[in-house]
C-alpha cells in the first residue's frame, strides 16, 4: 500500500493511519509491523524507487540493526511533511538519500 497526503488543512492527513508520540512510532503500513520506541530509532533513509512510478520510502534503522520499512508515498511533499513530523516530534535523526 502506499500512503496518499488526502489534506493539509488541519495538518497532514493521509489515508493510511500514522501516529507519532514522544513514546511511540506507527505506521499501519509499516514492515515488519508494530510500533517503535522513538529512543530506538538511529536514522532514517529515504529511497527512491524511479521504476514504473516515482516512489519513496522511508526506512526506519535501529539500534538492534533492525530495517523497518515504515512509509512509501508517490508525493516528494508529503515525505517532507512526514520527515517534519518526525522532527519535530521525536528529534531530528540522522538521514541518507539513496536511490
Amino acid at each position: 500500500m502506499i500512503g496518499k497526503l488526502t489534506s493539509v488543512e488541519k495538518g497532514p492527513e493521509r489515508n493510511v493511519k500514522l501516529r507519532i508520540t514522544p513514546t511511540e512510532v506507527y505506521s499501519e503500513i509499516s514492515s515488519p509491523g508494530g510500533a517503535c520506541p522513538p529512543e530506538s530509532i538511529v536514522s532514517y533513509e529515504i529511497t527512491e524507487l524511479a521504476k514504473p512510478h516515482d516512489v519513496f520510502t522511508l526506512v526506519l534503522l535501529l539500534a538492534d540493526g533492525q530495517r523497518v520499512q515504515f512509509y512509501a508515498t508517490q508525493s516528494q511533499f508529503d515525505m517532507a511533511l512526514l520527515l517534519d513530523q518526525l522532527d519535530g516530534t521525536i528529534g531530528a535523526r540522522p538521514r541518507k538519500v539513496s536511490q
